[in-house]
């Protein structure tokens, strides 16, 4: 059964784009901004907004639009940079209302609560710490599920990389994955299905994508190619799309590993930074196997970090100054002696 490429939107060269029926692009107009490299996406489709960074901008890093909006899109400003931070990933939790990134350079996954007025945050202002990670860590892939209340997470760390997983809110972190990985670079989810999916780079050029469910079981491989650098990965119905860096495309396959061979949706003038699935309606919770149709009371938001093995020490090197680091609801704070 030939099945139809879900609608897409990506970040490609200074623009944002919607990709629709497999084959029709249209550009993003964004109303009073000057866009310079979009890169990593996070899309909602309870308020229809697209949140997404950008590489080069002089003064903020992190903004929203609204796909639904007349022409020109009004582009506001979610979180103000300061010198030396990076996103690498987002992600975004519908139910707490609360966006999530990877910042490999200062080793740590961040969040900040985006309101009705989308107040701008700076990043020593309004900006929490969800994980500081242990030394020459650097996650990169990042991913939500609003239904389990789980937060997945890849490790791209140069001698022990890793797959992992907490609550949203930081607690209970663990290793899912930690044997036979080489540089697990992008990380996507298919909710309903409980799986994760991840794709790496292989010796001589080779890359595969794997998939296993949450826990890290039925790991398996279903699609292995050549020459190819992945960049990004996204998870629809029934396909798995990525961007390759080397050679400017899109490409898709099957999700459940019957492709024999992958499918180019576009060759682009510039790489393909991010890729997100435009989902016409919010997740169904109720049609999560075994899981109550009422995210928001899985877990409680107070619910303290849990130590235990494969954890770091999330206050190493927190504080300055000789600070005491100290957790409050899941949150690191410094304590400071007068």
């Amino acid at each position: 059964v030939d099945f139809v490429p879900a609608d897409l939107i990506i970040a490609v060269g200074h623009q944002l784009e919607l990709l629709t029926d497999g084959s029709t692009y249209r550009r993003l107009k964004l109303n009073s901004y000057n866009a310079s490299k979009p890169s990593a996406l996070a899309y909602d489709a309870t308020s229809r907004k697209l949140f997404f960074a950008d590489l080069r901008h002089l003064h903020s890093h992190i903004f929203s639009v609204n796909v639904d909006e007349e022409v020109p899109h009004v582009v506001e400003d979610i979180v103000k940079k300061r010198s030396n931070e990076t996103v690498e990933s987002l992600t975004y939790d519908p139910v707490d209302k609360m966006l999530l990134w990877t910042d490999g350079f200062n080793r740590s996954i961040r969040r900040v609560q985006i309101g009705q007025d989308n107040l701008l945050a700076e990043e020593n202002d309004g900006v929490e710490v969800v994980h500081f990670l242990e030394y020459d860590a650097k996650p990169r892939g990042l991913v939500s599920d609003p239904c389990t209340r789980m937060l997945y997470w890849t490790n791209i760390h140069e001698t022990r990389p890793t797959i992992e997983r907490s609550f949203l809110n930081g607690s209970r972190r663990e290793i899912v994955i930690e044997t036979d990985l080489l540089l697990p670079n992008s990380l996507d989810l298919d909710v309903l299905e409980q799986k994760l999916y991840w794709v790496e780079s292989l010796p001589s050029g080779y890359f595969h994508i794997q998939r296993s469910f949450v826990n890290g079981t039925n790991r398996e491989e279903i699609y292995r190619g050549i020459g190819q650098f992945v960049i990004s990965l996204a998870v629809g119905d029934d396909y798995v799309y990525w961007s390759d860096y080397n050679h400017k495309k899109l490409w898709y396959v099957r999700k459940d590993g019957s492709s024999k061979r992958a499918i180019a949706i576009g060759t682009f003038r510039h790489p393909v930074m991010d890729v997100v699935v435009l989902r016409h309606h919010p997740m169904d919770c109720c049609l999560v196997p075994s899981k109550p149709c009422h995210p928001v009371d899985i877990v409680s938001n107070s619910e303290p970090i849990q130590s235990g093995r494969g954890n770091a020490d999330v206050c190493l090197d927190f504080c300055n100054n000789n600070g005491e680091c100290i957790v409050v609801n899941s949150d690191l704070r410094c304590s400071c002696s007068i």
